[in-house]
This record gives structure tokens, C-alpha cells and sequence, in this order.
């Protein structure tokens, strides 16, 4: 037992959402809104129309970065206005913003958007030990493992940095068939929250990965799951 859970182990960073005092710091990590921005940027637009704030994740002072994050220092996330994203590029109904330093940033105006999502203030926790879903299993299990396997390596949901990721449906197939060119890998998730009026259709949890093909390092997917 003790052998499958080193090997399968992950720490991950997982967020607060509300339930606590804002600061007066506009970088702090907020869930429904974006404070920031680097100069000459504007806020995203898809056919003219504004998308909505998702989310912002400050990471400059995590008390870990996972390895696929070490150069960034903070993320803004914006979802289409009128559709979810659907095997869609960076820039097409999502839009996800990295910074390498937080030194640069300047405040950005949020337009009328006429969202639904509520703003909280987010604060991260460190999940010391997250499991992958059964889908994600590196490996095949014991048959005395099999049985109650979630039960004995549990995998932790919310907006999570690192980690595994939480599963509905199969594992993350990035693009039709697999087959995108970015050849992504999963970084971090953002899962529905109900309190901020938010859901990936039913109840499901956004994925979004990093490339790893060559001369596409920097190249973001997204996709999402749900019931």
C-alpha cells in the first residue's frame, strides 16, 4: 500500500473561495473577477462582445509552484460571453493570461459584462498528498486495492494548482482525438462553484494544460468535463 501511494502522490495548492475579508490588494487571488492586467492589454472580447472574469490567481508567494508553473507569477482567466469553450484555441471563447512578475502589472478597467459570476477573494491551501482518478492511473492495481480504491487514494476537487485532476468522464482528451499540435499537459483545474453562481455545464470542472511540443512551451489548452 504504501508503495502505490508514493508512487501515484502529488502535492497540489487547492483555493478558498469567500468566507473571509478581502484585502485592499488588487493582486490578491480573486474567484469572478480580474484586477490587473500588462500595460497596453485590454480587456478580451469575443465578437466585440466582453468576456466574463473567471478568475485571478496570484502564485508569487504559494508556499509551492508546481513544476509547470515555476515562471509564472500570476494568471487571469476570462470565459466566453455566451458559449463554453470547445476544442477552441487560446482567444476563442477562453482566455488565459500568465505573467512571469507581478512587478509589471497594472490595474485594468472591468467592463459590463453583465455576468453571473459572483466575486470572492480566494486563499490557497497545500494538499500535501492528491490521487489520480481511476482514469488516470499510471499503472494497473492489486485486486486488494481495486475494490475500494477511492476510498484509500482520495482526489481532491476545486480550483486546484498541480495535483491530479478531477475526472467525470474518462481522462482529458486535449483537442478531437487527442491530437493537439501543443501536445498538452494538465497544470491546473477550475472546478464549478456554486456559491459564485458558476458551473461547467452540469456540475463539471475546466481543465487547462501547458504544451510540451517543441516551439509550443507556452501554448495553453482548455477543456472541460461534466455530468
Amino acid at each position: 500500500m504504501e508503495e502505490i501511494r508514493e508512487k501515484l502522490k502529488r502535492p497540489a495548492i487547492v483555493f478558498e473561495i469567500g468566507g473571509f475579508k478581502a484585502s485592499d490588494d488588487p493582486l490578491e487571488s480573486w474567484f469572478g473577477k480580474v484586477n490587473v492586467c500588462s500595460p497596453g492589454e485590454v480587456w478580451p472580447s469575443m465578437d466585440g462582445v466582453p468576456m466574463r472574469a473567471l478568475c485571478q490567481i496570484n502564485l508569487a508567494n504559494l508556499p509551492f509552484r508546481p513544476s509547470r508553473l515555476t515562471d509564472i507569477e500570476f494568471i487571469t482567466l476570462f470565459i466566453g460571453p455566451k458559449e463554453l469553450p470547445s476544442n477552441a484555441p487560446n482567444g476563442q471563447n477562453w482566455c488565459l493570461r500568465t505573467y512571469q512578475s507581478l512587478s509589471a502589472l497594472v490595474p485594468i478597467g472591468q467592463p459590463d459584462t453583465k455576468s453571473m459570476v459572483k466575486a470572492f477573494p480566494m486563499r490557497p491551501r497545500v494538499v500535501e498528498e492528491d490521487f489520480p482518478c481511476r482514469e488516470d492511473l499510471p499503472f494497473d492495481l492489486p485486486e486488494s486495492v481495486q475494490d475500494n480504491y477511492e476510498d484509500l487514494f482520495s482526489n481532491v476537487s476545486g480550483l486546484k494548482l498541480g495535483g491530479w485532476p478531477t475526472l467525470i468522464q474518462s481522462e482529458i482528451f486535449w483537442a478531437p482525438w487527442n491530437q493537439h499540435p501543443a501536445a498538452p499537459e494538465y497544470v491546473f483545474q477550475v472546478d464549478s462553484e456554486p456559491k459564485a453562481n458558476w458551473s461547467w455545464g452540469d456540475g463539471g470542472v475546466g481543465y487547462f494544460g501547458r504544451g510540451t511540443a517543441k516551439g509550443k512551451e507556452e501554448d495553453w489548452a482548455c477543456e472541460w468535463q461534466c455530468y
